[in-house]
């Protein structure tokens, strides 16, 4: 029988065909592989290799700036200014004392290259640095070094593109794929996931019912408190105040009561969110939650809560001015009656 190649060649299509597939932004290449990452000639075990192409790799990658002790783009620059430039994460320079400067190597099948770091930082797009430490490179500094390692290719895509065509199109050019993985996909099947669907909709319920309970207590509140002091306001007319001043003490009454119990409901839900909603982290996801969860007030839920307070403090306000309309000083004012 034939003999087992003992090695594989690959060869690398034109580039450009990616970036000028039809729904694609931007598209850059991305390699990643395993290695021994060597520091000072001691092993700090298996890491990931990183070989990215800077200014494409800015244009698709998706960065959190309250990540990064500089902006991702500094280090990005850092990386195009030296050939053999490397970025290492702050757990695995912290452990081996290394700063900018110094050196680190990694170990391939087919052979060991040294990459002087420039850059530490805590986070890298698609990496998880307590699983494995990462070392991001220059990719063309890594094909001087090694043979070429089949790479991935990351597209930044329009909003409504297809996938499906892509993928035509370049099989019709002979590039073969080895695999597709749409985030946009991910996403979609992760919102439909039933953990996600549970806590959201007990998060979705318990506010409509708090909002509920709080909405009909205070219409309530305000009904018997205006029904109770009938007799009050109509001495205080018969007096001489006019209806324009009484509609305006019960408005500042109405303002100092419920307008402090709503700055303080929204400052506690706000404590209390930042300090519980990190408990929600479902088990099967809380390894990897890099980056770490993060507490979002979203602009359009604070809108929604400001609309419904706002209705309240509506609905409460005219069932004030229509009680006083309907306020007869000659009924509420008589000898001996009491309400």
């Amino acid at each position: 029988g034939q003999a087992a190649p003992t090695r594989i060649n690959y060869t690398e299509p034109p580039f450009e065909i990616f970036r000028s597939l039809e729904g694609v932004d931007f598209a850059a290449r991305v390699l990643q592989t395993k290695g021994n990452v060597v520091i000072s000639g001691r092993s700090a075990g298996q890491g990931t290799l990183m070989g990215i192409d800077n200014v494409d790799f800015s244009k698709v990658a998706w960065f959190r700036d309250d990540l990064f002790p500089a902006h991702p783009f500094r280090y990005l620059d850092l990386l195009g200014e030296y050939e053999q430039a490397a970025i290492v994460p702050s757990g695995i320079a912290e452990k081996f004392q290394l700063k900018p400067g110094d050196l680190v190597s990694v170990g391939l099948g087919d052979g060991m290259i040294e990459f002087v770091i420039v850059g530490i930082l805590p986070y890298w797009p698609s990496q998880y640095p307590d699983q494995s430490p990462f070392v991001i490179a220059n990719l063309d500094y890594i094909y001087d070094q090694v043979p070429l390692i089949p790479y991935e290719v990351w597209l930044k895509m329009k909003p409504d593109a297809k996938v499906a065509p892509i993928v035509t199109k370049l099989l019709d050019n002979g590039i073969e794929l080895a695999s597709v993985k749409d985030v946009r996909s991910e996403l979609i099947a992760q919102s439909k996931h039933p953990t996600r669907g549970g806590v959201f909709g007990i998060l979705s319920l318990g506010f409509i019912v708090s909002v509920l309970v709080s909405l009909s207590g205070y219409l309530l509140y305000w009904f018997f408190n205006l029904s109770g002091r009938i007799v009050q306001f109509g001495v205080l007319r018969a007096m001489g105040l006019s209806r324009k001043q009484l509609t305006g003490m019960l408005l500042l009454e109405q303002l100092f009561t419920g307008g402090l119990s709503i700055v303080l409901g929204l400052l506690i839900g706000r404590v209390t969110s930042i300090l519980f909603l990190p408990f929600l982290q479902t088990s099967e996801n809380i390894d990897n939650a890099v980056p770490p969860f993060r507490v979002v007030f979203e602009e359009q839920d604070m809108l929604q809560l400001y609309g419904v307070i706002g209705f309240m403090l509506l609905t409460g306000a005219g069932l004030l001015f229509l009680h006083i309309r309907r306020l007869r000083v000659h009924q509420a004012v008589k000898m001996g009656e009491e309400r």
